[in-house]
């Protein structure tokens, strides 16, 4: 078994980030952002690492903070300050909420279907006993009781 310690994987990915902010500036190209802020999840993966080294480790922390300090923010490219369309949102905000809006629907959609298939279930039983015994069932349980009929 060839493991690696932590400190080896620790500076292997600061070696990693060093060499895509270096590709970057080579390039030309700005990092991605997010709402104004690098976006620390297409860094990572660009990388091959996960997103919390970012985070947690010191040499990589350090690293991103000194390319930022060194590139000015290409969050604000606007010529004009005064600009109204500085203030919208951005559009992945309202994605985001729409796809969390949906997740929500989805979720109490199946947690419907849960419940009705279940209560399927539970006809399915008393009929297939009906069948088998030649016999009315009287009682239906509390959900089912009171149908109206005599």
């Amino acid at each position: 078994m060839n493991a690696r310690s932590g400190t080896d994987l620790g500076a292997e990915n600061v070696a990693r980030l060093e060499a895509y902010l270096d590709a970057v500036t080579a390039a030309g190209d700005a990092l991605p952002m997010r709402n104004g802020k690098p976006n620390l999840s297409a860094i990572a993966i660009a990388c091959g690492f996960d997103r919390q080294v970012l985070y947690k480790n010191p040499g990589a922390v350090s690293l991103l903070a000194a390319f930022f300090e060194r590139q000015p923010s290409t969050a604000s490219t606007s010529s004009n300050p005064d600009d109204p369309e500085d203030d919208q949102k951005p559009v992945h905000d309202r994605k985001d909420r729409r796809i969390q809006q949906l997740e929500q629907q989805l979720s109490a959609v199946r947690a419907e279907n849960v419940a009705l298939r279940e209560k399927l279930r539970r006809l399915q039983h008393l009929e297939d006993y009906m069948v088998e015994t030649g016999r009315r069932v009287v009682s239906f349980g509390p959900s089912l009781e009171k149908t109206g009929k005599p």
